[in-house]
Parts: structure tokens; sequence; C-alpha cells
């Protein structure tokens, strides 16, 4: 059966180096998206819808129509990370295609497989149509299945060496173009072509 594939971003930089402002311009244009959204940046956004109980999202995932969903939830976060992860995965398969956007994953995700329904999530949706956007300040905190399923790195400023050299080996991304970027540049790796482009956010 053919399908419309989409894609996982890995996004990757130190704080303020301009993850969430890239992934912002690049879901611009986006019909439906639902964000796990721990620090409450993306339902201030303009047109965004704040959700912070599970019924409220469970709500939101039966909507076929144009939404941006941010679940901003207290308790465990890697209980209520799951939680969104298995209403994602339900409605863009079962209800209409969306993006999903998860913000600071090394907080709800370990360097090993990836958990419960973010692991179905990262596996499987793609294949159903979901657009993936993974964002941490340190990739080598986070769940090893987001980077081997990804299909484009965003690499921007690293804060440590060690960033740098962990990311320069599973991204085959240079250290040195990893090295010399500063606050808004970025790297871009298509990595189902092995193409790169350096680009520079603008406001």
């Amino acid at each position: 059966m053919k399908t419309q594939d989409g894609r996982l971003y890995v996004i990757a930089g130190a704080s303020r180096s301009g993850k969430t402002a890239w992934t912002k311009k690049q879901t611009a244009k986006a019909r439906r998206v639902f964000a796990w959204d721990p620090e409450a940046q993306w339902c201030e956004l303009p047109g965004w819808l704040k959700v912070t109980t599970r019924a409220q999202l469970l709500a939101a995932t039966q909507k076929t129509g144009p939404q941006r969903v941010a679940y901003v939830a207290g308790g465990s976060l890697q209980a209520e990370f799951d939680f969104w992860a298995g209403c994602v995965m339900y409605a863009g398969r079962y209800v209409a295609p969306l993006d999903a956007i998860a913000e600071e994953l090394a907080d709800v995700t370990t360097p090993s497989k990836a958990p419960g329904n973010w692991g179905i999530l990262i596996r499987r949706g793609l294949k159903r149509g979901i657009t993936i956007w993974c964002i941490s300040q340190r990739w080598s905190e986070a769940d090893k299945t987001a980077v081997g399923n990804a299909s484009d790195f965003v690499i921007f400023r690293q804060s440590s060496g060690d960033d740098v050299r962990y990311l320069a080996r599973k991204t085959r991304v240079a250290e040195i173009e990893i090295n010399d970027l500063v606050p808004l540049q970025f790297v871009h790796m298509d990595a189902l072509t092995g193409k790169i482009n350096r680009g520079k956010l603008r406001f």
C-alpha cells in the first residue's frame, strides 16, 4: 500500500541557539500540529490552544480541522509524555495527518531504546504520514531510536566538545562544521540523501 510518509527531524543545539524558533518557522504552514510543551513556550504563540489535562488532549485529537495544540502537563513528565505520544499516534493514524513537536527530549527519554508510546510513534508514525520534530539540547542523553530513524538532522551551536563529537559520529557531519557554528547558524543534513547545507535563522 502506497503512503505519503512523514519525516523525522532531529534538532540539536545549546540553550537559545535557535532550535525552537527554527521549528516554529518550519511548521508555520502545517495544518494540524500537536506539541509536547513542558516549558509552556508553544502555548503562548498566537493561534495555539493550551491544554493541561488528559481529557482536553483527548478531545483535541478527535478534531479533524486545522488546529495547533500544546500539551502543558503537570505530575510525572515521563508518564504524561507517554500519554501525549499515544494520543498523537492515534490522532495521526485514525483521525487526520499531523505534525508532532517534542521538546526537551532528554528530560523524558534516555540514551537507550525509545520508551512506550514514544517508541511506537517514531517507529511507526512516519509511514502513517506523521512528521515528527524532535528537539533536545543534548542528544547524548536522549533516545537513540529517534537518532536512528531520523530523515533529517538540524544542528545548531553545541555547548560542549562532547556534544560535538557525539553528533559528528551519529550524523556524519564533520566536527569542524559543528564547531564553527554561532548562535542562529545551523547545519541541515538530509540523512536520506547525505546532502548537507548551512543556514542562518532569520526573523
